[in-house]
């Protein structure tokens, strides 16, 4: 994981494995609590990824870009 991502993300999903080695009442931190704090937090590339796979279906997108529906607030 760490080759695949920056350093400042592997060392914070090694701080979220200890949170969840804790949370098991383990003294280290395991392979698999990694793995499960890598499915919970995404990276930048996999947000990108991710984005651009959700493209068109997001809320934001339906709202037009030139305020082509102004919403009424009186």
């Amino acid at each position: 994981m760490a080759q695949q991502t920056t350093l400042r993300y592997a060392l914070n999903l090694i701080a979220c494995g200890r949170v969840l080695a804790r949370k098991r009442k383990a003294e280290h931190v395991a392979v698999e609590d990694l793995r499960r704090a890598y499915t919970y937090f995404m990276d930048e590339k996999r947000s990108v990824q991710w984005l651009k796979e959700q493209q068109g279906s997001l809320v934001f997108e339906e709202i037009g870009v030139e305020g082509d529906e102004v919403m009424d607030t009186d």
